[in-house]
């Protein structure tokens, strides 16, 4: 044995570890000086905060609470810039959840929506690491999580001060609750919660009726309407039925802010490419192309969760995580924060694999899909297009990150694994 060697190794493994949180810690701090310049810090909770105001002041009707005049005069109060694309465009029950956050100044209540946003999200790594794992350590735990900081989306969210940590968070609870406790009722409320908050998370409704989980979406379901009644009581429902219909409106105007690297969906990568960086309306045919994808992503990532008895429960629970974003036509880098799941999941995956060669492969498509999503990448991203300009096309990085983790889910769904491998599919 090398004893030497073995020693060296974990004499410099802290060395490593220290150096790593130091870039990190320092790519954090240039990311929020950066947006902070920018007055993008709490942009998007400005949105938010502005529906507070007008739900606690009793103003819920389609009218006032979606009134682009009301948000540019808070934004410009603020110091933050205007955008004619940019509008609060969450359901009305969204604002009535967290109406209380409207009783404190902005900067104390932004203060608390990130302190939330943070909790969630650490809760949301936890759960989803017990839902794969069902002892874990603290230091595994505090990896996880310092992980998980590195990671562009996140950091954005905080920043900005968006819902898509706290979503995530539900997420990783209905998660939880389903595949690990069986507790159906405890996955529905969260998944309802989820829905009142965006409407994004019906897809995973959809993919659970994909897996024959009807307990589960009928009791969805019901919590669901059981919120939207009780809303319906402080709101009314005038406002509710107005956003179902400007829905598809809504995001039209938010894919109005171009291609990638703000939309980072495939519809977002093909305009890029298709304008080759330069401003412009893509064809008619780009959109076309992209429905046509979607429903034929929906097709095998259905036929996938449900393909055999043996399929793991961590596979669907990947693919279940990805399935929002991989059918979106709007993927905007804090939204990849749903794909942790999908991360961690690929990661239990694979350290299960039996050691070959499709392993390694599996393995380095996992590297990519993790390390495009971390600051350092992004930033190197950043720079390497203000300098060279014709590099406009690597602009692509969160895309690149769900396609790997799709193809390592999907290739890894279509193998009949051991039975060694099928007892530790969760576990």
């Amino acid at each position: 044995m090398d004893v030497h060697g073995r020693t060296g190794r974990y004499a410099i493994r802290p060395f490593v570890i220290a150096m790593a949180f130091i870039v990190i810690g320092i790519c954090v701090v240039k990311e929020w000086q950066g947006l902070g310049r920018l007055h993008f810090l709490g942009y998007d909770y400005a949105f938010f905060y502005n529906a507070f105001l007008h739900v606690l002041s009793g103003q819920t009707d389609w009218r006032h609470l979606y009134d682009p005049a009301a948000e540019r005069a808070f934004l410009m109060a603020h110091g933050y810039p205007i955008d004619p694309h940019n509008h609060y465009v969450y359901p009305p029950q969204f604002a009535w959840m967290f109406a209380w956050l409207g009783l404190f100044p902005f900067g104390v209540s932004l203060a608390l929506w990130r302190m939330l946003s943070i909790a969630a999200g650490m809760f949301g790594v936890y759960w989803t690491m017990k839902t794969l794992w069902p002892r874990i350590q603290r230091g595994h735990l505090f990896l996880a999580v310092a992980a998980t900081l590195t990671l562009t989306p996140f950091q954005l969210d905080f920043a900005v001060g968006n819902v898509n940590t706290i979503l995530f968070a539900l997420l990783a609870l209905a998660f939880y609750a389903i595949y690990r406790l069986d507790r159906p009722a405890l996955g529905a409320i969260a998944l309802a919660a989820a829905v009142l908050i965006k409407v994004t998370p019906l897809a995973i409704l959809l993919a659970l009726a994909i897996q024959g989980r009807w307990n589960v979406v009928a009791r969805s379901l019901l919590f669901l309407s059981a919120g939207l009644a009780s809303s319906f009581l402080f709101l009314g429902w005038e406002s509710t039925a107005a956003y179902a219909t400007h829905f598809l409106q809504f995001g039209r105007q938010s894919m109005a802010n171009g291609p990638a690297p703000y939309n980072q969906s495939l519809l977002g990568v093909l305009e890029l490419l298709w304008d080759k960086g330069q401003p412009g309306s893509p064809p008619l045919w780009l959109s076309v192309l992209f429905d046509i994808y979607a429903v034929a992503m929906l097709f095998v990532i259905g036929t996938m969760m449900r393909r055999t008895p043996w399929t793991s429960e961590s596979i669907r629970i990947g693919l279940s995580a990805l399935l929002p974003v991989a059918v979106s036509p709007l993927v905007e880098q804090p939204h990849m924060v749903l794909t942790l799941p999908a991360l961690m999941a690929s990661l239990h995956l694979i350290r299960r694999h039996p050691r070959t060669s499709s392993r390694r492969t599996y393995a380095a498509l996992l590297a990519t899909a993790y390390g495009l999503q971390t600051l350092p990448v992004t930033f190197l991203v950043n720079h390497a297009t203000r300098l060279l300009p014709s590099l406009y096309w690597i602009h692509i990085q969160m895309f690149v990150s769900l396609a790997s983790l799709l193809a390592v889910l999907l290739a890894m769904a279509r193998e009949r694994p051991s039975q060694t491998f099928r007892k530790a599919a969760i576990g």
